[in-house]
């Protein structure tokens, strides 16, 4: 893994007096081990600009939950961190980021593809700059599976086939909410419905008739599924299964890329397929945004960083570094992504996603509806009680 030079990690550092420093300096969060990312962006933005910028790299999907703490204690924060979309509403909630003047004209929203606007919009607001764009794919063996499947019936007939070899066709962590809701969306199955054009947490689609032939369907499909898959070390489970050759395609996400791409196997990668009744997966899109925090004095500074990482010659260089794909239009109509099957497959299956639900209530679907999955998988309830149940808990929960 890359690692960031003394001189990004410490600060880039053109000011001369102690008072211009500490009114032109930016703490910048990123993701862990991503920061080299926007090295050169940054030691560029510092240089025009004479400025201090100081990168430091967290795991990013506890950023809001740290920046919560810290002003809470009435500590300093970052002037710039990460935020996952269905973060957002809760952030501004708790007044912890504060939205964003100089991306608010239809020029600057045009630059992305619309549903990243979307992923970071509150009450017609826009609260970051969107870093990146993920959703699921398909990784597949070349050296078993020659060429991806389109259909999910073709992939059934395949995993019999893998199996009479002692090896496994396609297989995932259905068991995780996440990875299944690609099926449950495609059955018709949703989350929240909508009110006035804002998602209705009373409006629960998850044990529609939809959301019981899914889980049907899934239940069906595990017999295709290592049994470790479905245990708490499942994600590690599919991950070994696929580098070790024992699995021929998974299901899984950006995070697999490195892995996979060290382990040896010539792979490649594609869209999820149609399932059964014709109808795309439709698995959520996850989205990553830089925001502000409300705490910052250098409101004016950040956004200006924010634009300038974000210009399609740096963008580009971050996806190259650390392969996270930019919902920027001019980058993901460059000839580097268009030819790049990863970024590829990435930018078509978005084109068939949904957006997590950006309101608090999300964050109580997840262990209800993995363990719905689960016992429906085990037997021990049937797939529309287990959904009832869930259901039941996700309102009692809210």
């Amino acid at each position: 893994m890359k690692k960031l030079s003394k001189l990004t990690l410490c600060a880039f550092l053109l000011s001369v007096s102690t008072a211009s420093i500490a009114e032109s300096r930016l703490v910048v969060w990123e993701d862990s081990g991503k920061g080299y990312g926007i090295e050169k962006a940054a030691r560029n933005f510092a240089k025009e600009n004479g400025c201090e910028v100081v990168i430091e790299q967290k795991d990013s999907i506890k950023h809001v939950d740290m920046v919560s703490e810290l002003n809470q204690k009435g500590e300093s924060t970052p002037d710039i961190f990460i935020a996952i979309s269905d973060q957002i509403s809760g952030a501004v909630n708790k007044g912890l980021i504060t939205k964003l003047d100089r991306f608010s004209s239809d020029t600057e929203k045009a630059k992305y593809i619309p549903l990243a606007i979307d992923a970071f919009s509150h009450n017609g607001e826009l609260y970051a700059v969107p870093r990146s764009i993920e959703s699921l794919v398909v990784y597949y063996n070349k050296a078993l599976l020659e060429y991806p499947y389109e259909f999910m019936d073709d992939y059934l007939k395949f995993n019999d086939k893998m199996l009479s070899e002692g090896k496994y066709g396609l297989i995932g962590k259905l068991d995780q909410f996440y990875i299944s809701y690609g099926i449950f969306s495609g059955y018709g199955a949703y989350v929240f419905g909508n009110k006035n054009g804002r998602y209705n947490p009373d409006d629960i689609g998850l044990n529609n008739d939809g959301a019981v032939k899914a889980l049907q369907f899934i239940t069906s499909y595990s017999k295709y599924l290592p049994k470790e898959v479905l245990t708490s070390n499942g994600f590690a489970a599919v991950d070994n299964y696929f580098k070790e050759g024992k699995a021929a395609a998974v299901i899984s996400g950006p995070w697999a890329l490195g892995d996979y791409a060290k382990s040896g196997v010539d792979y490649g990668v594609a869209p999820l397929p149609i399932l059964p009744n014709g109808q795309a997966m439709r698995p959520f899109y996850g989205a990553k945004g830089y925001v502000i925090s409300s705490k910052t004095k250098n409101k004016d500074l950040a956004e200006k960083f924010l634009e300038y990482i974000n210009r399609p010659e740096y963008a580009l260089i971050r996806y190259s570094e650390i392969a996270e794909l930019p919902p920027i239009k001019a980058v993901l109509d460059n000839p580097l992504i268009t030819n790049d099957d990863f970024a590829n497959a990435i930018a078509i299956q978005i084109k068939n996603a949904d957006a997590m639900p950006t309101v608090p209530e999300f964050s109580k679907v997840w262990d209800p509806m993995g363990n719905a999955i689960l016992k429906s998988i085990s037997g021990d309830e049937e797939p529309k009680n287990a959904l009832n149940m869930a259901v039941y808990e996700i309102k009692d929960n809210e």
